[in-house]
């Protein structure tokens, strides 16, 4: 998952910027306010440089923590004096002898949770965070760790779950040594908590634990890095195991219609940021897709121009790209890893006051734009704009923009990238005054080639270098059409066009689409090459001469701001924006409708039978991106809509909502998401099976309903209410069911 527990904190400057970043407020600077966290550490003779462990925790997104180290004062000889010099100016730092602690000291009563840490042990700056709040939604848990990196001949990646039960015990597997439990848990468990964390692998706690009746949750996320210790002799005897089975406690499914939780026990009030706004992001996921490139460029203009920024994603998915995000910032949330449904919302309240964040933005989530009433009321002092690029009328009758249009009273500002999706929502009566279009720009440089580099990486490729090659490349899915597209490459193969077809990307219907080549006996011109890197994407168009793209939607696709930067001419669907970028000078626009394939093949036919016609419009579509569709320039009037969107903030009505009407439609948005869960549960499991197990339920609810029916005889009544007969007929509606 996330590559930051991987990252160098050796050095001072490696972990300075993000200790700038999140300062503690002046109470908690000065010792207030912040007992509700204890970081307990320990050192012995292996476990004397602290250091590494003291960055990462200034780096924590999470400051209102205390930090105990246990130490004998000989032990103090061997620590550097920079060290020393700065935790005695920190004054949540308490080094104290080992008798001082003990369990029955005062230091034990304040914190709620405990964060066990060895000297070797460096944590990403949410672990704390991410730790405390898993406890706080999750009370059948008792402690929690995550996954991590273990430093032994490099790094060697640890994901293994505390949901493996005593397998997890049992296995020789290195385990990640950072620990966070319920303070009183271990208080019952242990006299001597000071001196749990010292460098020994976690297995004789947990099993202590585990006989104690507690057990914990696995954070499946990189939190975590440990270092390889040397342990003193007579400390590397064999773990203890359990002697009783390990619970296994698992996370609750949520209930209908679950009153909203709100308010924490605990706060973590950081400093404003000096340089600029601090502005969340309320996305669905981090995965690979156009949308997440817009959100990737707008992230990277705000951090390059001083801002903060906090992403949290609603959903659970394989968010592949979390590790491009955390190239930009660390205060990185994914919602379901580690939260219960019902505290998403108090938890983005506590970001919003923790952070002070000005502006939240919602690009893409649903589950955010139905929390907005709720949000916009709890804090009305805070900025919320959305985000959407194309209306999708196959699913919820618009998408997200129709979201944006229902939602926006709780919005500052609608921003489209459309011209188009801007008139398509004032049409169902959005208010045109709120909305603003910002069109897409991009920073990647077009990669050159010479004459001869162009032909030598074609024939890498097996091209014909003297055909026409022709690129397509997006999510092989049916908003895309890619069985159009084998459509019309055979046609254009049957018209006696020579050329080449280089196909980019994945998706559901790749062996659909493959399937249909295969048929068209298309294999020699068409190369399927699925997904690329980004930059593996900008030198396939460097020997690419056609984008084709008969897209059933598009805003205005980024692959195709890309090929036109690159001077590769466009062949696409006239749907969306793409009237908006693309004329008659840089391209073509193809309408659905009858003889949609005739018309790709007449223009395809003509692009290849006139190269100088097609260097003129490559000519203009590099001037026409490289004039208009910058990220530069859309980075400046991102900034203006937001310093707009502030100016409308401040002059809404205050409060958005009464509390408890706001309340209950969060109540009622966190229900729909429940619902929605369970039925998209339900199709995976019973719709999308082979025909023997979909037909089964339908036998059996025939059975069910011949048993019902032949209890309404008396006979029947009085012959199974027999003890006997009643075990028999259990036994056959668990063999039904």
């Amino acid at each position: 998952m996330l590559n930051s527990a991987h990252r160098d904190y050796s050095s001072v400057s490696a972990l300075g910027e993000m200790t700038k970043r999140y300062e503690p407020s002046p109470e908690l600077s000065d010792g207030g306010r912040q007992g509700h966290v204890l970081v307990v550490s320990c050192s012995n003779a292996a476990l004397t440089d602290f250091f590494s462990l003291y960055r990462s925790l200034l780096g924590q997104t999470f400051q209102a923590w205390k930090w105990l180290i246990c130490l004998e004062e000989s032990e103090k000889q061997q620590m550097s004096a920079a060290f020393l010099q700065a935790i005695t100016a920190d004054k949540r730092v308490q080094v104290m002898g080992r008798k001082e602690c003990a369990v029955t000291g005062d230091i034990w009563k304040e914190p709620e949770y405990i964060v066990l840490a060895d000297a070797a042990t460096e944590f990403d700056p949410t672990f704390i965070e991410k730790g405390i709040w898993c406890l706080e939604s999750n009370p059948e848990f008792a402690f929690c760790n995550s996954f991590g990196t273990i430093k032994k001949e490099g790094l060697v990646e640890v994901r293994h779950n505390l949901s493996e039960g005593k397998y997890y015990l049992d296995n020789p597997h290195a385990k990640v040594r950072g620990v966070i439990a319920r303070t009183p848990i271990l208080l019952q468990a242990f006299e001597d908590i000071a001196l749990l964390p010292d460098g020994r692998e976690p297995t004789s706690l947990l099993a202590r634990l585990a006989d104690a009746g507690h057990w914990g949750f696995t954070i499946a996320e990189s939190l975590q890095s440990c270092g390889t210790v040397s342990l003193p002799q007579g400390n590397d005897a064999l773990p203890e195991m359990p002697l009783k089975p390990v619970p296994s406690p698992q996370r609750r499914y949520p209930s209908a219609y679950e009153t909203l939780p709100e308010g924490v026990a605990f706060s973590n009030p950081l400093n404003c940021n000096p340089r600029g706004r601090r502005v969340m992001f309320l996305l669905p996921w981090m995965v690979e897709g156009g949308a997440d490139r817009v959100n990737i460029d707008l992230i990277q203009g705000l951090v390059t121009g001083g801002a903060d920024v906090t992403v949290c994603a609603t959903l659970e998915a394989d968010h592949r790209w979390q590790d491009r995000f955390a190239e930009l910032t660390s205060d990185i949330f994914i919602l379901p890893n580690f939260l219960s449904l019902s505290d998403f919302p108090r938890f983005l309240l506590y970001l919003i006051d923790s952070r002070r964040i000005d502006t939240v933005l919602v690009a893409g989530s649903t589950l955010g734009y139905q929390l907005l009433p709720y949000l916009r009321t709890a804090a009305p002092n805070t900025t919320f704009v959305d985000l959407c690029h194309t209306e999708e009328m196959h699913w919820l009758n618009g998408g997200h923009p129709r979201f944006g249009v229902g939602y926006q009273d709780a919005l500052d500002m609608n921003v489209v990238s459309t011209r188009h999706l801007s008139e398509w929502m004032v049409q169902r009566n959005a208010n045109a005054s709120k909305i603003r279009v910002m069109y897409t720009g991009i920073k990647s440089h077009p990669v050159s080639l010479t004459k001869n580099q162009r032909a030598e990486m074609q024939r890498g490729f097996g091209l014909d270098e003297h055909a026409l090659t022709i690129i397509f490349a997006g999510r092989m899915c049916n908003q895309k059409r890619p069985l159009k597209l084998a459509e019309i490459l055979h046609a254009l193969k049957q018209a006696g066009v020579r050329f080449n077809a280089l196909i980019i990307g994945e998706g559901e219907l790749r062996p659909a689409f493959e399937s249909l080549i295969s048929q068209f006996d298309l294999a020699t011109e068409v190369h399927v090459v699925g997904a690329k890197p980004h930059d593996e994407w900008l030198s396939l168009l460097a020997i690419s001469d056609v984008l084709l793209m008969p897209s059933e939607y598009e805003g205005i696709s980024v692959a195709l701001l890309e090929s036109m930067a690159a001077g590769v001419v466009p062949v696409v669907a006239d749907v969306g924006g793409q009237d908006e970028l693309v004329g008659e000078e840089t391209g073509y626009l193809i309408p659905h409708g009858e003889d949609e394939v005739g018309r790709y093949v007449d223009v395809l036919r003509a692009l290849s039978l006139d190269a100088a016609m097609r260097e003129r419009k490559a000519q203009e579509c590099r001037q026409l991106i490289e004039a208009h569709y910058t990220a530069a320039a859309t980075n400046r009037q991102w900034l203006e809509i937001l310093d707009e969107a502030q100016a409308n903030r401040a002059a809404s009505a205050k409060p958005f909502l009464p509390s408890g009407l706001a309340r209950e439609l969060a109540t009622t948005a966190l229900e729909n998401r429940r619902l929605t869960s369970y039925l998209d549960y339900l199709y995976a499991t019973h719709c999308l099976t082979n025909e023997a197990q979909t037909v089964e339920p339908i036998k059996a609810g025939i059975l069910q309903l011949i048993f019902a029916q032949l209890r309404q005889y008396p006979l029947m009544k009085y012959l199974s209410e027999k003890p006997l007969l009643k075990k028999i007929l259990r036994k056959l509606k668990a063999l039904v069911s």
